[in-house]
């Protein structure tokens, strides 16, 4: 990750970076695999985003650097079935790694999780509505017994939604309880009034403690 945020995160965590459209996530996420690729260890990134973030990468990328890329296996998925189905089978990844005895997984990215299930959410079909809710809890699960079990951090990248209470808006994560039950840290982003800085909130989930900081987001990814 980044230094400061090192210092209030440890590694290993369960954790999910968040926010509106177009505010750093997949950046910082990029960023993040990079650090601990360039570290030798390998980093599992499935993303569900029409076209390769070539661009996003090389800027974020030094000329040095290039190498870092053998560490980091992308995933391509366009459903939420396949999410489903591979995060069922990432142990078996991991497993047949640890047979090799290569470079060991650090990290796993899923960008995102819940934007192609929102997709298939519709009112009118409450069962499906149902079903989609417990396979979403199942990969958190999931995802939370690999954390666990082999010491892999997990960051799941999300989306900003807005709930109303008691005539209030208030943003939260999609997947709201679902989300907050399982990973252990939050990351909030979020615009300020000058257009290259980005606000983070950081809660500690199991504490209800929040941290606050700033960061200059450039071409190069954050700073």
């Amino acid at each position: 990750m980044f230094p400061r945020l090192n210092k209030i995160i440890p590694y290993p965590s369960f954790m999910s970076v968040w926010g509106d459209f177009g505010v750093g996530k997949t950046t910082f996420a990029l960023q993040t695999a990079i650090n601990m690729s360039i570290q030798g260890n390998k980093v599992i990134y499935i993303y569900s985003k029409p076209s390769f973030p070539s661009v996003r990468i090389g800027n974020i990328l030094k000329d040095n650097q290039k190498k870092v890329l053998d560490n980091i296996v992308f995933i391509r998925i366009t459903d939420f079935t396949d999410l489903y189905n591979i995060i069922f089978n990432l142990e078996f990844l991991i497993l047949d790694n640890l047979k090799e005895k290569a470079n060991s997984f650090g990290l796993i990215i899923i960008d995102s999780i819940t934007d192609l299930y929102r997709l298939e959410l519709t009112r009118e079909k409450k069962e499906k509505n149902v079903s989609l809710n417990f396979q979403l809890n199942q990969i958190l699960a999931n995802l939370s017994y690999i954390f666990e079990t082999y010491g892999i951090e997990v960051l799941v990248v999300n989306e900003l939604t807005r709930k109303s209470h008691n005539d209030q808006t208030e943003e939260v994560q999609s997947g709201g309880n679902v989300m907050d039950f399982w990973v252990s840290y939050s990351i909030k982003i979020e615009r300020t009034e000058r257009l290259s800085v980005r606000n983070l909130t950081v809660r500690k989930h199991r504490e209800n403690k929040e941290f606050e900081l700033s960061s200059i987001l450039t071409n190069n990814g954050f700073e």
